[in-house]
């Protein structure tokens, strides 16, 4: 985690994406994917296939998928991926010292937010479970399970929350964070250990990380 603290010079505000950034879910995603796959007749996917691939909207990588939302509805393959997801959940933790990272933020009195693309429900539920939400003075996420994207959330938390945009970060793990907070004005880190790859995030944004983990962490 020490190679994140230089990006936190003069910032007062961290909006910190859920999944892939905090939470370390890609493996459980390739798991439930590749089981949906399987349900419809299709080949199950690797590791770095799904890295390669996975993009927001969701709706669009299940086309990239092969799926034909005129033979299987979107809101099928949707209750398909929560139910499976939910059940897998208890078998994923949060990446490797991230919590006593985000222990430390709060020490250094850098007020902390997530923005997500999950149920604000239930990503409020996992915070919980988790046993960070106490670090996080807003939780924004969406109010379906339909991964549409999180920008019109975004811009209801800069208009709510008043932050400033000018010592305020957005970390995140998919090119779509980065497009989050290039719209919001706001500087952007992306940490390519979740559910991209580093060479698809790097040739977006040089301000990327191919692990958040140092050789002395």
């Amino acid at each position: 985690m020490k190679l994140i603290w230089p990006h936190l010079e003069n910032k007062t505000h961290i909006i910190w994406d859920w999944n892939g950034t905090l939470l370390d879910d890609t493996a459980l995603m390739v798991d439930v994917i590749g089981d949906i796959l399987q349900s419809h007749g299709k080949k199950r996917i690797t590791l770095q296939n799904y890295i390669d691939l996975f993009r927001f909207p969701v709706k669009d990588y299940y086309r990239s998928l092969g799926f034909d939302f005129e033979k299987v509805s979107f809101e099928t393959l949707s209750e398909q991926f929560t139910a499976g997801y939910k059940a897998g959940l208890v078998n994923t933790q949060l990446h490797r010292g991230m919590k006593d990272f985000l222990a430390q933020i709060d020490a250094a009195h850098i007020s902390q937010s997530v923005l997500s693309a999950a149920h604000e429900v239930y990503l409020e539920e996992q915070l919980e479970y988790f046993g960070i939400r106490h670090y996080f003075k807003h939780v924004y996420g969406l109010k379906d399970f339909h991964a549409k994207g999180k920008l019109d959330r975004g811009k209801q938390l800069m208009a709510e929350t008043q932050m400033p945009r000018n010592s305020t970060i957005l970390i995140g793990d998919t090119d779509h964070n980065l497009e989050v907070g290039m719209t919001l004005g706001v500087e952007v880190l992306i940490l390519a250990d979740g559910h991209q790859s580093y060479r698809r995030l790097h040739s977006k944004h040089t301000r990327t990380l191919e692990s958040r983990y140092s050789t002395v962490d």
